[in-house]
């Protein structure tokens, strides 16, 4: 008989760090590397307001937020610098201590720790990786001939379906016989596709209006701030 395979999933932004990464990772490697990049901020804050404004979409605004605060290309090695130091400056501030508890947990319970984000895959791999995640699946972006990073999207962002066809394809992969139990943890409920992947969904945050939507679609609801192991 084949094991059961056990996989917990895990949004990144706002469930297991408290704060959104992308802006604060771009701003953050602009001036760590190139301070003369936040002349440019107000050209990022436009870019931000069209996209608020639904005048183009996430797959757009990103690359030209990437572009503005780190230029048309990103050496690779450079990057993998910017992005360990990011990680290991965010995780020890940022991860509240019940998804601290969940993450131990489910690691114990002998689960394999996925981690399933928007954020572009050349940072958060590294946020991965402090954290002890098994894999990750992120925003693939191109790169060049020297195998630099560039703005670009490689294919569309992993957001909302789009996260869920990964995540589904990664199971596929990873877990290509036997049975599945699979728990996915995120804030919001974008996700709702990958919520119907799972077998324990649990919605990460507050309220009584998410209290309500947790209820209306038979998911679990946690407060990693207060809530160390929560019913």
């Amino acid at each position: 008989m084949n094991a059961v395979h056990r996989i917990a999933v895990y949004d990144l932004d706002r469930t297991l760090l408290r704060r959104p990464t992308f802006t604060l990772f771009l701003l953050w490697a602009a001036w760590t590397g190139a301070p003369w990049r936040l002349l440019l901020t107000p050209l990022l804050l436009l870019a931000g307001a069209g996209h608020a404004l639904h005048l183009f979409g996430r797959d757009r605004f990103k690359p030209i937020a990437i572009r503005l605060m780190l230029g048309s290309h990103l050496p690779a090695g450079r990057t993998a610098d910017l992005a360990e130091r990011f990680a290991a400056w965010r995780v020890p501030a940022d991860v509240p201590p019940g998804a601290r508890a969940r993450v131990d947990r489910d690691r114990a319970e002998g689960y394999r720790l996925l981690m399933a984000t928007a954020a572009p895959e050349f940072y958060a791999g590294a946020i991965a990786a402090t954290l002890g995640f098994d894999a990750v699946v992120a925003s693939r972006h191109r790169r060049n001939a020297d195998s630099h990073w560039l703005p670009a999207l490689d294919g569309p962002n992993c957001y909302g379906a789009e996260k869920a066809r990964r995540v589904a394809e990664w199971l596929d992969t990873h877990t290509p016989q036997g049975a599945r139990h699979i728990r996915f943890y995120s804030d919001h409920p974008s996700d709702a596709p990958t919520f119907a992947l799972a077998d324990e969904a649990w919605l990460v945050g507050r309220g009584e209006k998410l209290a309500r939507l947790a209820r209306k679609n038979g998911w679990h609801l946690a407060d990693f701030e207060t809530d160390v192991f929560p019913d």
